[in-house]
């Protein structure tokens, strides 16, 4: 075999695993470091999208509202690690931007875990919606490439309620470590599901509560400051599972 069929050869392989998908240490780092802030800081993904009615399309609400996420590291594990959330979402009026009189989707705590096993994620998050408490996965959707430098990050999550609910999550790092943190970190999210509707987000980093738009902030501080900080530690989480538990468990007054 000549040199050059081998060349073209070795390029074909690599061009093949770049599109597998698979993670590395390398992503894996970036992907914790980029998603919970790599055990150094918290972080604040702020969101806005639109709600949109199914099929006919029409925009029924905006939603604004934002995550923060904490990361705990496994020092057993380097190939484990912890992303302590919370997040809040409120809906507004999509053409004149009034707040509408709807309860927010607001989750007291998500425990999420991330295991590097060979080249995946393997995913697992227990959800706190202040009604019940309930975990999906273990999953192993998640897939990540470089392009031009820039990091792509994907996972999809399939959920059994109703018809059924699907999710999808791109988040983008760019190489460039001196441009902003809204500029280097961002994510554009879509679901369908029950409704049915199809929601679509846009979202982007900050690494401070206050330096989010105001829109959100003012809310939150009035009406919702559990939602100022992430978790700060699993007792925490074991205390918000058991009132979830004992609120279950309260006799319904009767009416």
């Amino acid at each position: 075999m000549t040199r050059s069929i081998i060349v073209a050869c070795l390029a074909v392989l690599v061009g093949n695993q770049s599109l597998a998908g698979g993670f590395d240490r390398e992503l894996f780092e970036s992907w914790l470091d980029m998603r919970a802030g790599g055990g150094e800081t918290d972080v604040y993904w702020y969101s806005e999208g639109l709600i949109k009615r199914f099929p006919d399309g029409e925009t029924t609400a905006k939603m604004i509202g934002f995550d923060v996420a904490r990361l705990l590291r496994d020092p057993e594990n380097p190939n484990k690690a912890i992303q302590l959330s919370r997040k809040i979402f409120y809906f507004f009026d999509p053409k004149t931007g009034e707040r509408l009189d709807r309860d927010p989707i607001a989750y007291p705590h998500q425990l999420k875990i991330y295991e590097l096993k060979g080249d995946e994620i393997v995913y697992t998050v227990e959800s706190n919606n202040g009604r019940s408490v309930y975990t999906l996965g273990p999953m192993e959707n998640y897939t990540a490439q470089r392009i031009d430098g820039v990091q792509w990050f994907n996972y999809a999550v399939f959920i059994q309620r109703g018809t059924g609910k699907f999710e999808n999550s791109d988040f983008y790092v760019r190489p460039d470590k001196d441009a902003s943190e809204l500029e280097r970190y961002q994510q554009t999210w879509v679901s369908y599901g029950v409704g049915p509707i199809v929601s679509t987000a846009v979202a982007w980093r900050y690494s401070s509560f206050d330096a989010m738009p105001e829109v959100i902030t003012k809310i939150v501080r009035e009406e919702a400051p559990m939602w100022l900080e992430p978790p700060q530690d699993m007792s925490e989480i074991v205390r918000l599972r058991a009132e979830i538990r004992e609120r279950a468990a309260a006799p319904t007054a009767s009416r």
